[in-house]
Protein backbone atom coordinates (compact mmCIF):
# COMPACT_ATOMS: atom_id res chain seq x y z
CA UNK A 1 0.00 0.00 0.00
CA UNK A 2 2.83 2.37 0.79
CA UNK A 3 4.43 1.88 -2.63
CA UNK A 4 1.10 2.34 -4.43
CA UNK A 5 0.35 5.55 -2.56
CA UNK A 6 3.79 6.96 -3.35
CA UNK A 7 3.42 6.04 -7.04
CA UNK A 8 -0.03 7.60 -7.23
CA UNK A 9 1.13 10.90 -5.75
CA UNK A 10 4.21 10.97 -7.97
CA UNK A 11 2.12 10.26 -11.07
CA UNK A 12 -0.28 13.06 -10.18
CA UNK A 13 2.59 15.50 -9.67
CA UNK A 14 4.17 14.44 -12.94
CA UNK A 15 0.95 14.95 -14.84
CA UNK A 16 0.38 18.36 -13.30
CA UNK A 17 3.82 19.66 -14.23
CA UNK A 18 3.68 18.03 -17.66
CA UNK A 19 0.46 19.85 -18.48
CA UNK A 20 1.97 23.11 -17.30
CA UNK A 21 4.97 22.66 -19.60
CA UNK A 22 3.08 21.88 -22.81
CA UNK A 23 2.88 25.52 -23.81
CA UNK A 24 6.47 26.29 -22.84
CA UNK A 25 9.54 26.33 -25.06
CA UNK A 26 12.67 24.37 -24.21
CA UNK A 27 15.93 26.24 -24.79
CA UNK A 28 18.95 23.94 -24.74
CA UNK A 29 22.42 24.90 -23.49
CA UNK A 30 25.49 22.86 -24.39
CA UNK A 31 29.27 23.38 -24.43
CA UNK A 32 30.27 25.72 -27.25
CA UNK A 33 26.69 25.97 -28.53
CA UNK A 34 27.04 22.58 -30.23
CA UNK A 35 24.32 21.64 -32.68
CA UNK A 36 22.62 25.03 -32.65
CA UNK A 37 22.17 25.15 -28.87
CA UNK A 38 22.97 28.11 -26.67
CA UNK A 39 26.57 28.34 -25.47
CA UNK A 40 25.66 29.86 -22.11
CA UNK A 41 22.79 29.94 -19.66
CA UNK A 42 22.85 33.73 -19.83
CA UNK A 43 22.21 33.71 -23.58
CA UNK A 44 19.34 31.27 -23.19
CA UNK A 45 17.91 33.34 -20.35
CA UNK A 46 17.93 36.46 -22.50
CA UNK A 47 16.12 34.65 -25.32
CA UNK A 48 13.59 32.92 -23.08
CA UNK A 49 9.99 34.00 -22.60
CA UNK A 50 8.20 33.71 -19.23
CA UNK A 51 7.32 30.09 -18.58
CA UNK A 52 10.07 28.59 -20.74
CA UNK A 53 12.53 25.93 -19.64
CA UNK A 54 16.29 26.10 -20.02
CA UNK A 55 17.75 22.60 -20.31
CA UNK A 56 21.48 22.53 -19.54
CA UNK A 57 23.84 19.74 -20.58
CA UNK A 58 26.69 19.10 -18.13
CA UNK A 59 30.08 19.71 -19.71
CA UNK A 60 32.73 17.03 -20.01
CA UNK A 61 34.82 16.52 -16.90
CA UNK A 62 32.49 18.68 -14.83
CA UNK A 63 33.71 21.88 -16.51
CA UNK A 64 31.67 24.91 -15.57
CA UNK A 65 29.73 27.47 -17.57
CA UNK A 66 31.30 30.84 -16.76
CA UNK A 67 28.24 33.05 -16.39
CA UNK A 68 29.28 36.04 -14.29
CA UNK A 69 25.95 37.30 -12.93
CA UNK A 70 22.63 35.85 -14.07
CA UNK A 71 19.68 38.17 -13.46
CA UNK A 72 16.42 36.23 -13.40
CA UNK A 73 13.47 38.59 -13.85
CA UNK A 74 10.79 36.25 -15.23
CA UNK A 75 9.22 32.85 -14.67
CA UNK A 76 11.76 30.26 -15.77
CA UNK A 77 13.00 26.74 -15.09
CA UNK A 78 16.71 25.93 -15.31
CA UNK A 79 17.16 22.16 -15.30
CA UNK A 80 19.81 19.55 -15.90
CA UNK A 81 19.48 17.73 -19.23
CA UNK A 82 20.84 14.53 -17.67
CA UNK A 83 18.77 13.07 -14.88
CA UNK A 84 20.80 12.96 -11.67
CA UNK A 85 23.78 14.87 -13.08
CA UNK A 86 24.87 18.37 -12.04
CA UNK A 87 25.66 21.08 -14.55
CA UNK A 88 28.41 23.31 -13.18
CA UNK A 89 28.34 27.11 -13.10
CA UNK A 90 30.70 29.88 -12.06
CA UNK A 91 28.67 32.95 -11.19
CA UNK A 92 25.99 34.51 -9.03
CA UNK A 93 22.23 34.10 -9.44
CA UNK A 94 20.26 37.31 -8.81
CA UNK A 95 16.51 36.77 -8.48
CA UNK A 96 14.67 40.00 -9.25
CA UNK A 97 11.18 39.29 -10.64
CA UNK A 98 9.31 42.07 -12.42
CA UNK A 99 5.89 40.40 -12.29
CA UNK A 100 3.91 39.30 -9.23
CA UNK A 101 3.50 35.55 -8.96
CA UNK A 102 6.57 34.69 -11.02
CA UNK A 103 7.86 31.14 -10.60
CA UNK A 104 11.59 30.39 -10.72
CA UNK A 105 12.94 26.84 -10.46
CA UNK A 106 16.59 25.77 -10.46
CA UNK A 107 17.39 22.06 -10.32
CA UNK A 108 20.75 20.31 -10.52
CA UNK A 109 23.01 23.38 -10.56
CA UNK A 110 26.45 23.01 -9.01
CA UNK A 111 27.53 26.56 -8.27
CA UNK A 112 31.30 26.57 -7.85
CA UNK A 113 31.47 30.28 -7.00
CA UNK A 114 28.83 32.84 -6.15
CA UNK A 115 25.49 32.80 -4.37
CA UNK A 116 21.77 32.56 -5.07
CA UNK A 117 20.02 35.63 -3.73
CA UNK A 118 17.10 37.99 -4.16
CA UNK A 119 18.05 41.58 -4.91
CA UNK A 120 14.65 43.19 -4.30
CA UNK A 121 11.24 42.62 -2.76
CA UNK A 122 8.92 40.72 -5.11
CA UNK A 123 6.13 42.81 -6.67
CA UNK A 124 2.92 43.24 -4.67
CA UNK A 125 0.40 40.50 -5.40
CA UNK A 126 0.81 36.75 -5.43
CA UNK A 127 4.10 35.60 -3.97
CA UNK A 128 7.02 34.90 -6.26
CA UNK A 129 7.75 31.17 -6.04
CA UNK A 130 11.41 30.12 -5.84
CA UNK A 131 12.21 26.40 -5.99
CA UNK A 132 15.83 25.42 -5.36
CA UNK A 133 16.11 21.66 -5.54
CA UNK A 134 19.10 19.32 -5.66
CA UNK A 135 21.54 22.18 -6.10
CA UNK A 136 25.07 22.48 -4.71
CA UNK A 137 26.69 25.74 -3.60
CA UNK A 138 30.33 24.85 -3.06
CA UNK A 139 31.31 28.20 -1.53
CA UNK A 140 28.16 30.30 -1.50
CA UNK A 141 24.90 30.86 0.32
CA UNK A 142 21.21 31.18 -0.47
CA UNK A 143 19.61 34.44 0.67
CA UNK A 144 16.02 35.17 -0.36
CA UNK A 145 15.85 37.81 2.34
CA UNK A 146 13.08 39.97 0.89
CA UNK A 147 9.30 40.06 1.25
CA UNK A 148 6.70 38.32 -0.89
CA UNK A 149 8.64 35.18 -1.82
CA UNK A 150 7.62 31.59 -1.24
CA UNK A 151 10.88 29.63 -1.10
CA UNK A 152 11.29 25.88 -1.25
CA UNK A 153 14.90 24.83 -0.69
CA UNK A 154 15.22 21.06 -0.64
CA UNK A 155 18.04 18.50 -0.88
CA UNK A 156 20.69 21.15 -1.49
CA UNK A 157 24.31 21.33 -0.34
CA UNK A 158 24.78 24.92 0.88
CA UNK A 159 28.22 25.86 2.15
CA UNK A 160 27.25 29.34 3.36
CA UNK A 161 23.85 28.66 4.85
CA UNK A 162 20.29 29.67 4.04
CA UNK A 163 18.32 32.85 4.80
CA UNK A 164 14.67 33.25 3.82
CA UNK A 165 11.38 34.63 5.11
CA UNK A 166 8.62 32.26 4.06
CA UNK A 167 8.42 28.74 2.69
CA UNK A 168 10.19 25.48 3.41
CA UNK A 169 13.74 24.25 4.06
CA UNK A 170 13.69 20.47 3.66
CA UNK A 171 16.55 17.98 3.87
CA UNK A 172 19.45 20.33 3.11
CA UNK A 173 23.10 20.04 4.17
CA UNK A 174 24.28 23.43 5.42
CA UNK A 175 27.69 24.49 6.68
CA UNK A 176 26.18 27.60 8.25
CA UNK A 177 22.88 28.39 9.91
CA UNK A 178 19.34 28.43 8.55
CA UNK A 179 17.72 31.77 9.42
CA UNK A 180 14.13 32.94 9.00
CA UNK A 181 13.53 36.69 9.18
CA UNK A 182 10.29 38.66 9.41
CA UNK A 183 8.17 38.84 6.26
CA UNK A 184 5.90 41.87 5.98
CA UNK A 185 3.93 40.46 3.03
CA UNK A 186 0.16 40.32 3.40
CA UNK A 187 -0.06 36.91 1.70
CA UNK A 188 -0.47 33.71 3.75
CA UNK A 189 -0.55 35.41 7.17
CA UNK A 190 -1.58 32.24 9.04
CA UNK A 191 0.60 29.72 7.22
CA UNK A 192 3.47 27.72 8.73
CA UNK A 193 7.09 27.93 7.66
CA UNK A 194 8.76 24.51 7.77
CA UNK A 195 12.36 23.69 8.66
CA UNK A 196 12.48 19.91 8.48
CA UNK A 197 15.12 17.21 8.15
CA UNK A 198 18.19 19.41 7.64
CA UNK A 199 21.79 18.70 8.65
CA UNK A 200 23.38 21.91 9.84
CA UNK A 201 26.97 22.42 10.97
CA UNK A 202 27.88 25.77 12.52
CA UNK A 203 31.38 27.00 13.34
CA UNK A 204 30.64 30.25 15.14
CA UNK A 205 32.42 32.03 17.96
CA UNK A 206 29.31 33.85 19.14
CA UNK A 207 26.52 33.15 21.58
CA UNK A 208 23.90 34.95 19.46
CA UNK A 209 23.89 32.76 16.36
CA UNK A 210 22.42 29.30 16.10
CA UNK A 211 22.12 26.43 13.69
CA UNK A 212 18.46 27.44 13.31
CA UNK A 213 17.57 31.09 13.91
CA UNK A 214 13.94 32.24 13.97
CA UNK A 215 13.12 35.95 14.31
CA UNK A 216 9.81 36.23 12.42
CA UNK A 217 6.44 37.24 13.83
CA UNK A 218 4.70 36.72 10.48
CA UNK A 219 4.04 32.95 10.43
CA UNK A 220 4.02 29.95 12.69
CA UNK A 221 7.07 27.68 12.67
CA UNK A 222 7.50 23.93 12.40
CA UNK A 223 11.05 22.87 13.28
CA UNK A 224 11.38 19.10 13.08
CA UNK A 225 14.02 16.38 12.76
CA UNK A 226 17.00 18.67 12.19
CA UNK A 227 20.53 17.72 13.24
CA UNK A 228 22.47 20.69 14.60
CA UNK A 229 26.21 20.21 15.04
CA UNK A 230 28.22 22.93 16.82
CA UNK A 231 31.96 22.81 16.14
CA UNK A 232 33.56 26.02 17.42
CA UNK A 233 36.62 24.88 19.45
CA UNK A 234 36.01 26.85 22.62
CA UNK A 235 33.70 26.68 25.61
CA UNK A 236 30.49 28.67 25.82
CA UNK A 237 29.81 29.24 22.14
CA UNK A 238 27.03 28.05 19.90
CA UNK A 239 23.26 27.60 20.04
CA UNK A 240 21.24 24.85 18.43
CA UNK A 241 17.69 26.18 17.94
CA UNK A 242 17.35 29.90 18.70
CA UNK A 243 13.89 31.51 18.60
CA UNK A 244 13.79 35.23 19.41
CA UNK A 245 10.30 36.15 18.16
CA UNK A 246 7.04 34.53 17.13
CA UNK A 247 3.58 35.18 15.80
CA UNK A 248 1.56 36.72 18.63
CA UNK A 249 -1.54 34.65 18.07
CA UNK A 250 -2.91 31.57 19.80
CA UNK A 251 -5.05 30.38 16.88
CA UNK A 252 -2.12 28.32 15.58
CA UNK A 253 0.63 26.28 17.21
CA UNK A 254 4.41 26.32 16.76
CA UNK A 255 6.01 22.87 16.80
CA UNK A 256 9.55 21.79 17.69
CA UNK A 257 9.74 18.00 17.44
CA UNK A 258 12.56 15.45 17.26
CA UNK A 259 15.55 17.72 16.73
CA UNK A 260 19.09 16.90 17.86
CA UNK A 261 21.70 19.43 19.02
CA UNK A 262 25.26 18.23 19.57
CA UNK A 263 28.55 19.84 20.53
CA UNK A 264 31.12 17.08 20.91
CA UNK A 265 34.22 18.49 22.58
CA UNK A 266 33.42 21.83 24.25
CA UNK A 267 30.52 23.39 26.10
CA UNK A 268 27.81 25.10 24.08
CA UNK A 269 26.05 28.28 25.13
CA UNK A 270 22.56 26.81 24.83
CA UNK A 271 20.95 23.91 23.03
CA UNK A 272 17.37 25.24 22.68
CA UNK A 273 16.35 28.81 23.49
CA UNK A 274 12.82 30.10 22.93
CA UNK A 275 11.63 33.67 23.57
CA UNK A 276 8.17 33.93 22.04
CA UNK A 277 5.35 36.46 22.09
CA UNK A 278 2.87 36.47 24.95
CA UNK A 279 0.02 34.78 23.07
CA UNK A 280 2.14 32.21 21.24
CA UNK A 281 1.56 28.49 21.74
CA UNK A 282 4.60 26.24 21.24
CA UNK A 283 4.91 22.48 21.56
CA UNK A 284 8.43 21.20 22.29
CA UNK A 285 8.65 17.42 22.29
CA UNK A 286 11.05 14.53 21.68
CA UNK A 287 14.14 16.71 21.23
CA UNK A 288 17.68 15.76 22.19
CA UNK A 289 20.64 17.81 23.44
CA UNK A 290 24.06 16.15 23.75
CA UNK A 291 26.84 18.29 25.18
CA UNK A 292 27.48 20.35 28.27
CA UNK A 293 25.90 23.81 28.23
CA UNK A 294 27.16 26.97 29.89
CA UNK A 295 23.62 28.35 29.93
CA UNK A 296 20.60 26.02 29.55
CA UNK A 297 19.76 22.90 27.61
CA UNK A 298 16.13 24.04 27.24
CA UNK A 299 15.05 27.62 27.97
CA UNK A 300 11.56 29.04 27.44
CA UNK A 301 10.09 32.49 28.01
CA UNK A 302 7.20 34.63 26.83
CA UNK A 303 4.34 32.50 25.58
CA UNK A 304 2.73 29.20 26.55
CA UNK A 305 4.83 26.07 26.13
CA UNK A 306 4.03 22.36 26.15
CA UNK A 307 7.38 20.70 26.96
CA UNK A 308 7.47 16.89 27.09
CA UNK A 309 9.85 13.98 26.48
CA UNK A 310 12.93 16.09 25.78
CA UNK A 311 16.29 14.54 26.67
CA UNK A 312 19.72 15.97 27.46
CA UNK A 313 22.86 15.01 29.32
CA UNK A 314 22.78 18.29 31.24
CA UNK A 315 20.37 19.17 34.09
CA UNK A 316 20.11 22.90 33.38
CA UNK A 317 16.63 23.91 32.17
CA UNK A 318 14.60 27.06 32.85
CA UNK A 319 11.18 28.54 32.14
CA UNK A 320 8.94 25.47 32.43
CA UNK A 321 7.97 22.91 35.03
CA UNK A 322 9.25 19.44 34.26
CA UNK A 323 6.34 17.00 34.34
CA UNK A 324 8.77 14.12 34.77
CA UNK A 325 8.97 13.23 31.10
CA UNK A 326 11.93 15.50 30.36
CA UNK A 327 15.09 13.52 31.05
CA UNK A 328 18.31 15.28 32.08
CA UNK A 329 20.61 12.24 32.14
CA UNK A 330 20.75 10.38 28.84
CA UNK A 331 23.34 7.76 27.97
CA UNK A 332 23.20 8.58 24.25
CA UNK A 333 26.28 8.78 22.04
CA UNK A 334 26.15 10.21 18.53
CA UNK A 335 28.13 9.83 15.34
CA UNK A 336 28.97 12.63 12.91
CA UNK A 337 25.47 12.72 11.39
CA UNK A 338 23.57 12.56 14.66
CA UNK A 339 22.77 8.85 14.64
CA UNK A 340 22.63 7.18 18.04
CA UNK A 341 25.46 4.66 18.40
CA UNK A 342 24.45 3.25 21.80
CA UNK A 343 21.94 0.43 21.44
CA UNK A 344 21.11 0.79 25.15
CA UNK A 345 20.32 4.51 24.97
CA UNK A 346 17.26 5.57 26.94
CA UNK A 347 16.20 7.73 23.98
CA UNK A 348 15.23 4.60 22.04
CA UNK A 349 11.45 4.33 22.43
CA UNK A 350 11.80 7.18 24.92
CA UNK A 351 9.65 9.78 23.17
CA UNK A 352 5.97 10.56 23.49
CA UNK A 353 4.15 7.18 23.61
CA UNK A 354 1.11 8.54 21.79
CA UNK A 355 0.83 6.71 18.46
CA UNK A 356 0.59 10.07 16.71
CA UNK A 357 4.35 10.47 17.27
CA UNK A 358 5.32 6.90 16.30
CA UNK A 359 8.41 6.12 14.26
CA UNK A 360 7.99 5.02 10.66
CA UNK A 361 8.22 1.37 11.79
CA UNK A 362 5.20 2.09 14.05
CA UNK A 363 7.17 1.68 17.29
CA UNK A 364 7.24 4.33 20.02
CA UNK A 365 9.00 7.56 19.12
CA UNK A 366 12.80 7.59 19.34
CA UNK A 367 13.95 10.91 20.78
CA UNK A 368 16.10 12.97 18.41
CA UNK A 369 16.33 13.61 14.69
CA UNK A 370 15.89 9.97 13.63
CA UNK A 371 12.57 9.56 15.41
CA UNK A 372 9.03 10.18 14.24
CA UNK A 373 7.56 10.28 10.76
CA UNK A 374 9.98 12.94 9.49
CA UNK A 375 13.09 10.94 10.43
CA UNK A 376 16.31 11.97 8.74
CA UNK A 377 16.27 8.56 7.07
CA UNK A 378 13.62 10.04 4.77
CA UNK A 379 16.03 12.67 3.41
CA UNK A 380 19.55 11.21 3.56
CA UNK A 381 21.74 10.25 1.99
CA UNK A 382 21.03 12.21 -1.17
CA UNK A 383 23.28 11.55 -4.11
CA UNK A 384 23.31 12.73 -7.70
CA UNK A 385 21.75 9.53 -9.02
CA UNK A 386 18.68 9.43 -6.78
CA UNK A 387 17.32 12.96 -6.64
CA UNK A 388 13.91 12.92 -5.05
CA UNK A 389 10.91 13.98 -7.09
CA UNK A 390 8.65 13.95 -4.03
CA UNK A 391 10.25 16.20 -1.43
CA UNK A 392 7.83 16.02 1.48
CA UNK A 393 4.68 14.08 2.31
CA UNK A 394 2.39 15.16 5.12
CA UNK A 395 -0.52 13.09 6.43
CA UNK A 396 -2.66 13.03 9.58
CA UNK A 397 -0.85 11.80 12.66
CA UNK A 398 -3.97 9.88 13.64
CA UNK A 399 -6.63 8.36 11.38
CA UNK A 400 -10.11 7.81 12.80
CA UNK A 401 -12.40 5.01 11.66
CA UNK A 402 -14.52 6.22 8.72
CA UNK A 403 -12.56 9.46 8.73
CA UNK A 404 -11.09 11.25 5.74
CA UNK A 405 -7.38 10.87 5.00
CA UNK A 406 -5.87 14.04 3.57
CA UNK A 407 -2.37 13.42 2.20
CA UNK A 408 -0.32 16.27 0.75
CA UNK A 409 2.82 15.82 -1.30
CA UNK A 410 5.34 18.44 -2.33
CA UNK A 411 7.35 17.55 -5.40
CA UNK A 412 8.61 18.36 -8.85
CA UNK A 413 9.21 16.33 -11.97
CA UNK A 414 10.45 17.94 -15.16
Amino acid sequence: MKNFLSFSMLTLLTLCFFKMSLKATDLVVAAGGAGGTYASIGAALTAASPGDRIIVYPQAGGASYSEGTLNITKSIQILSANEGAYYSVDGTINISPTTAGSSITIIGMKLFTGNILSTLTAPVGNRCVVNLLNDSLAQGYISINHDNYNVTAAANYIDGGLIFKFGKAIGNICNAGISVNHDASVNNPTDTTMIIGNRITVYSGTSTYGCINWSSSAQYFSIQNNFCLLTYPANGYGIGVYVTNSKNNASGVNTVFNNTVHKPAYTMYSAYTFSTSANAMTEIQNNLAIGTTSYYSYYTSGGTFSVHYNFSNNPNNLGFTNDGTNITATNTTLNSVGLNTNALSNTINGGNPDSAYADINLTRNDVGCYGGSFTQDNFFPFTANDWARVILVTAPRRILVNGTINVKALGFDK
